[in-house]
């Protein structure tokens, strides 16, 4: 059995709508982290005006959240996103995108859906993937991955004392560089390696900072945190997913702090995506999603 018919018996068995969005849209998004391809429509092929800006969706995820606003419900998409710039070993401009929403969900029950469905993926793989995928994953915090792996305080570290740790755990230095440039250098060269090596293994509870999409909350503590998640596989990550915001006037304040971010890395500012923000405008229910990639 393919990995696209094991998703949708995954999907028939445990109940969710098939959709089928736009690859192109009339919005970007605001995330400074991507990059878009873009294209433009032109009138009966005439090329003499400036056409119609779309763009390549990175994801579906604002069109289905569209739809959870007009009452679908349990929703899931297998299809095409795009990104530009991104090429490598893991990395593709062009690549298949899972992504579904659970209407009513937490974050922890789309945690367990999660890793049930990696291993229903994994059945029958030959591969030393799969033999993990087929463990009971495990979960540690934003914060305890930087105790753990790095023997820092990542809530309190200084740039001297990230530096430091760089030299102690064998990773070369950087050189005029923010705490936070630091902290996500830290993340890639030496956190994530280390993540999912014995299991599927859940990295949460990520900064505020860091919430792109998600509810965040202050802990006991004063962290401002963010029900996020991402699930990582012999250090590979595999998904990104949160519990959903669903208030239109935060999200739009954190699509002001996107644009600040875009235009300070010299990125194009687009417009905001009214569309999404009329959505949850109009009343997004509570929900947790997930991308797959």
């Amino acid at each position: 059995m393919d990995l696209t018919h094991k998703v949708r018996s995954f999907f028939v068995e445990h109940p969710a709508l098939e959709v089928e969005t736009p690859s192109l849209s009339r919005a970007m998004g605001t995330d400074p982290h991507l990059d878009y391809l873009a294209t433009r429509s032109f009138v009966d092929g005439k090329t003499t005006d400036h056409g119609i800006p779309l763009y390549l969706c990175t994801s579906p995820e604002f069109h289905l959240k569209r739809l959870l606003a007009a009452g679908w419900g349990d929703i899931w998409q297998l299809c095409k996103a795009f990104r530009s710039g991104e090429s490598g070993p893991r990395h593709n401009p062009e690549f298949s995108i899972l992504e579904w929403y659970r209407a009513g969900w937490d974050w922890n029950q789309l945690m367990d859906e999660v890793a049930l469905i990696c291993a229903t993926l994994a059945e029958g793989l030959p591969s030393n993937g799969a033999n993990l995928a087929r463990k009971a994953s495990q979960r540690i915090t934003w914060r305890d991955a930087y105790q753990m792996h790095c023997g820092l305080n990542a809530t309190t570290c200084t740039v001297d004392e990230m530096q430091g740790a760089s030299i102690r755990l064998g990773v070369p230095s950087l050189q005029e560089a923010t705490r936070e440039e630091w902290l996500d250098y830290l993340m890639v060269s030496v956190i994530e390696p280390k993540l999912g090596k014995s299991g599927p293994e859940f990295l949460t509870h990520y900064p505020a900072s860091q919430a792109a999409l998600a509810q965040t909350e202050t802990d006991a503590t004063g962290f401002h945190w963010a029900r996020r998640f991402e699930m990582y596989l012999d250090g590979i990550e595999l998904c990104n997913g949160y519990q959903e915001l669903v208030d239109a006037v935060e999200q739009s304040h954190r699509f002001e702090v996107d644009l600040a971010m875009r235009k300070a890395l010299g990125k194009r500012i687009p417009d905001m995506d009214t569309r999404f923000l009329s959505a949850l405008d109009h009343g997004m229910p509570a929900c947790s999603g997930v991308a797959v990639g």
